[in-house]
C-alpha cells in the first residue's frame, strides 16, 4: 500500500492560508480536514497544518511513520526556490512532529492540484477517456489558471492563464472596491443579484494573456508575471477606482458588482467553450469556481453540449492538499475511487452526550418526524450535527444550521443570529423530487455550487431561500440517509421537501467540527436546538 499525505500551508512559497491535510491510500481517499476546523481560526492564515495532519492520520488509523510520500500543492522552481531546499524544510518540520523514518516529498504544481481535486469528486460515469480540466483562481506559482486534458500518464497542459490577467485577482479587487474585505467574495456574489444592468457602466477589462508550455519563472516576463500577486491586486483595484468611482450607495455598489461579475462570466465561458467540444466531462476548479451564478451559465452550456460538469466542493485552496495527494497516487499507478465530500471525523452519540453533560445539558431522543414538526410549527432554528464533516466552504448537511424554508422572517432571524447582513441569501437543501418540482429545467448540484431559477409558484413556498433575483444555490440530496429522511418529513409537514441550510458557524468563525464546537457555537448564536439522527439537545 502507498500512503500519500497531502498538506497545504506549510512553507513560505505563497501566502499561507487555508492550511489543511488529506490522506490517500492507494485508490481510497481516506480523509481531508482543514486546519481552521481544529484551531478555530477562520482560514487559519499563517498557521501550519499540524493539527490537520494528526487528524487525518488519526481518522485513518495511521501514524507519521506510516506515510510513504508527502505531497505539496506548490512547485518551488517557478518561484526561484531550489526544490531540494524546500523539501528539506518540509522533512525537518515532520521530524519536529515526531517522524523518525526518512521521508519523500513531492511537489505538485498548484493548478494541477486543483485539477486533481476535481477528479477525486468526479463520478465514475464521468471519468471517460475524454476528460478536460479548467482551473481559474487568484494565483498559483506564477500563473492564475490553466487548462488540461486527462491522459493515461497524467495531465496534458493545453495552456496557462497569465497571472497578470487573473480573474480571481479581478474579483478580489472588485470585492474591495464595493466595500468588503478580502475573503468576503461571497458577499460580492450576493450583492450582484441586486444590481441593475447598465450599458453605460464600464468596468476594467483584462487582456487575454494565455500561453502554452511550462510555468514561467517569476522574473520571466513582467507582462505575464507581476512582481507579486498583491501588487497585481492593487493595480486592479486602482483600475476599478478609475472606471467606477461612484459607489457611495448600496445600489451603485450592486450595479458595479453585477457588471464586473458578468464580465468575469464572459471570460470563464470563453475559456470553457474552447474545451467543451474536446471532452465528455469538464472539471472546473479553483477559487473562481465558487461563483454559483457563473456556474449556472456554464452548467447549462455543458448540458446543451452533453458534457458532464464536475465542480468539487473544495474548489478553492481548501482542496489542494487533497489534489496533491491524488496526483501522487495516480503517478504511483492508482486512480482513487470517486469520493463524497464527507471526509472529516464522525462523532458517536456518546461523544455528544459527554459534551452536553460538560455544559449542564441533556441529550434527548427526538425522531426525524418530530424534528420536522418543530422546524415548521415552532420556526425552530436548529444546529444539525451528523456523521463525518464536509470539506470546503459550503455546509452540506453534516455541520449545518437548518430551518423552515418558506418563511422570510425566519431567514432574517437566522441572518441576525449568525451576524450576517440582512440582504444576503440563504440556500436550500432539497430532494431531487423537490428540485424538479421547484426548479424545473435547471441543473442540479450536489455541492450547492450552481444557482437555479425557481418556478414562480415555488418562490412563495421557498420564500426563505429564493433570492431577490429569483434564484437559489440549491443542494440536491440524493443519498437516503438521515438528512434526506428529514427533507422528506419536511414535505409532509410543510409541503416542500426542503430546509434552509447554512453553515454551522457565526460570521467570522469556521464551521463547527466537534460536538463541543457545536454546543458552544449554538449557544453563542442563541439557536433553539442542536440535533442529529434520533437525538436533540434543547438550548432555549
Amino acid at each position: 500500500m502507498t500512503l500519500v499525505l497531502g498538506i497545504n500551508g506549510l512553507t513560505g512559497l505563497h501566502d499561507r492560508h487555508d492550511p489543511g491535510a488529506a490522506l490517500v491510500a492507494d485508490d481510497l481517499v481516506v480523509a481531508a480536514v482543514e486546519e481552521e476546523r481544529l484551531n478555530r481560526v477562520k482560514r487559519a492564515v499563517g498557521f501550519a497544518p499540524e493539527q490537520s495532519v494528526r487528524e487525518v492520520l488519526r481518522i485513518g488509523g495511521f501514524d507519521l511513520d506510516d506515510v510513504d510520500v508527502v505531497a505539496y500543492p506548490w512547485s518551488p522552481t517557478p518561484i526561484g526556490e531550489p526544490e531540494h531546499e524546500v523539501a528539506t524544510l518540509v522533512v525537518d518540520w515532520f521530524r519536529q512532529l515526531g517522524r523518525r523514518r526518512p521521508l519523500e516529498v513531492r511537489f505538485i504544481e498548484h493548478h494541477a492540484a486543483h485539477a486533481w481535486c476535481g477528479y477525486a469528486f468526479a463520478p465514475a460515469a464521468s471519468r471517460t477517456a475524454s476528460m478536460g480540466f479548467l482551473v481559474l483562481d487568484g494565483s498559483g506559482e506564477t500563473t492564475s489558471g490553466a487548462a488540461f486534458l486527462l491522459r493515461d500518464d497524467g495531465l496534458e497542459r493545453l495552456w496557462n492563464v497569465a497571472q497578470a490577467t487573473s480573474l480571481g485577482g479581478y474579483y478580489e479587487a472588485l470585492t474591495q472596491h464595493v466595500g468588503f474585505a478580502l475573503g468576503e467574495e461571497g458577499k460580492t456574489m450576493g450583492l450582484a443579484s441586486y444590481g441593475n444592468p447598465r450599458e453605460e457602466l464600464a468596468v476594467p477589462v483584462l487582456p487575454d494573456l494565455r500561453f502554452p508550455g511550462e510555468l514561467p519563472t517569476r522574473t520571466h516576463d513582467a507582462t505575464l508575471t507581476p512582481s507579486s500577486f498583491r501588487e497585481l491586486r492593487s493595480r486592479l483595484l486602482q483600475s476599478f477606482e478609475v472606471c467606477c468611482p461612484q459607489v457611495g450607495t448600496f445600489q451603485a455598489r450592486a450595479d458595479v458588482a453585477l457588471a464586473a461579475e458578468r464580465y468575469v462570466g464572459e471570460r470563464v465561458l470563453a475559456y470553457a467553450h474552447e474545451l467543451i467540444p474536446q471532452v465528455d466531462t469538464l472539471v472546473y476548479s479553483g477559487g473562481v469556481a465558487l461563483n454559483c451564478t457563473l456556474n449556472a451559465e456554464l452548467a447549462k452550456d455543458c448540458r446543451a453540449a452533453r458534457v458532464d460538469l464536475v465542480i468539487p466542493p473544495s474548489a478553492s485552496d481548501t482542496g489542494v492538499a487533497l489534489g496533491a495527494a491524488v496526483a501522487v497516487a495516480v503517478h504511483e499507478g492508482h486512480r482513487p475511487r470517486p469520493t463524497e465530500p464527507y471526509l472529516g471525523r464522525t462523532h458517536a452519540t456518546e461523544a455528544v452526550v459527554a459534551a452536553a453533560a460538560q455544559e449542564g445539558l441533556v441529550v434527548e431522543e427526538l425522531s426525524i418526524d418530530d424534528l420536522a414538526s418543530a422546524l415548521v410549527a415552532d420556526s425552530t432554528l436548529c444546529g444539525w450535527f451528523e456523521g463525518r464533516s464536509e470539506v470546503g466552504p459550503r455546509a452540506l448537511g453534516r455541520r449545518s444550521i437548518i430551518a423552515r424554508p418558506d418563511d422570510a422572517g425566519v431567514r432574517d432571524k437566522l441572518n441576525r443570529v449568525k451576524g450576517r447582513e440582512g440582504w444576503r441569501p440563504l440556500a436550500p437543501s432539497l430532494t431531487a423530487v423537490e428540485f424538479e418540482r421547484s426548479f424545473p429545467g435547471e441543473v442540479p448540484s450536489p455541492h450547492m455550487l450552481v444557482a437555479a431559477n425557481a418556478a414562480p409558484e415555488a418562490a412563495a413556498r421557498l420564500a426563505g431561500v429564493v433570492h431577490v433575483d429569483g434564484s437559489a444555490r440549491a443542494q440536491v440530496v440524493e443519498d437516503e440517509g438521515p438528512y434526506h429522511q428529514l427533507l422528506v418529513a419536511m414535505g409532509a409537514q410543510a409541503g416542500s421537501e426542503a430546509v434552509t441550510c447554512t453553515s454551522f458557524n457565526r460570521a467570522g468563525e469556521p464551521m463547527v467540527y466537534t460536538p463541543r464546537d457545536a454546543l458552544l457555537s449554538a449557544r453563542r448564536m442563541g439557536l433553539d436546538l442542536l440535533a442529529g439522527p434520533g437525538w436533540a439537545v434543547r438550548l432555549g
